[in-house]
């Protein structure tokens, strides 16, 4: 079985905070792993707002095993977080996701077959549904999972979605983890980067879709201007890799559908 670390920064955001965590408590089929742990990481939220997570915290973990709060005590940016996350608890695979999704059934049995079952995989990623909160869809979406599969896309991926994605921890040690140069925008992509120059390739799955609010810690005027932090990141980027995204992109060979062990029609008969 699998050890499975869900990690989960946040940054004034409670009512986020607890709309993924129930989520979470929801949709999560903790029995079928060795163990999960889910993690979060205030990152320098308001005494007011830290309280409050602290408080949609103790509410959860009636609900979801194993469920702790870190806490950075000032703003250290997404990469520190994300692997001081990783880092607090050993895992088979590491699963992270911004406080602003909310996860639908089977999310995790997905991920985690993803990156267990695919011998080249780096980071697979979730798609989701921008700019909607899941209570406002009614009735709920339904996927099909005899359709399920991973994909390139158009071609291989630079990295995988950043909202929702999960690697083993062996591909992130081989990199070392991710470069807390960056303080906010394309640690993701540089760490895709990085795999992909050791020989690792990344995927979204097509299901299921997860629902996200996106943007909604950059646009909260308390935490930060996101267009300036945008720019001073890809500048690290490009001085770091000697080429843009885009030109990274375009030098890459298309390659044709990842190996598996077993076919999504078979495991899915596994998680009825």
């Amino acid at each position: 079985m699998t050890e499975v670390l869900v990690g989960i920064p946040t940054l004034n955001g409670s009512e986020r905070l607890k709309r993924c965590l129930d989520s979470i408590a929801e949709c999560t089929r903790f029995g079928v792993f060795e163990r999960v742990t889910v993690l979060v990481c205030d990152d320098g939220s308001t005494e007011e707002e830290l309280e409050l997570n602290k408080n949609v915290i103790h509410d959860a973990s009636r609900r979801v095993p194993g469920l702790e709060m870190l806490i950075n005590g000032k703003r250290e940016g997404i990469a520190r977080s994300w692997n001081k996350l990783i880092r607090h608890q050993t895992s088979d695979v590491a699963v992270l996701i911004n406080d602003d999704i909310e996860v639908v059934e089977h999310w995790l049995d997905v991920l985690v077959y993803s990156v267990m079952e695919n011998s080249v995989a780096g980071m697979v990623g979730l798609n989701s549904y921008v700019g909607v909160i899941k209570s406002q869809v009614q009735p709920p979406l339904r996927v099909d999972y005899n359709e399920a599969a991973l994909q390139f896309g158009n071609g291989t991926l630079l990295a995988s979605h950043g909202p929702i994605f999960a690697f083993r921890r062996e591909a992130y040690n081989l990199v070392g983890g991710f470069d807390e140069r960056y303080f906010c925008f394309y640690e993701e992509l540089d760490f895709g980067v990085a795999l992909y120059k050791k020989g690792l390739r990344h995927f979204m799955a097509s299901y299921p879709i997860v629902y996200h609010m996106g943007g909604a810690t950059n646009s909260d005027p308390r935490n930060l201007i996101a267009s300036e932090e945008l720019a001073r990141s890809r500048a690290k980027f490009i001085d770091k890799w000697k080429a843009t995204p885009e030109e990274i992109r375009r030098a890459m060979p298309l390659e044709k559908k990842p190996p598996f062990l077993n076919e999504w029609h078979v495991q899915r008969n596994n998680w009825k």
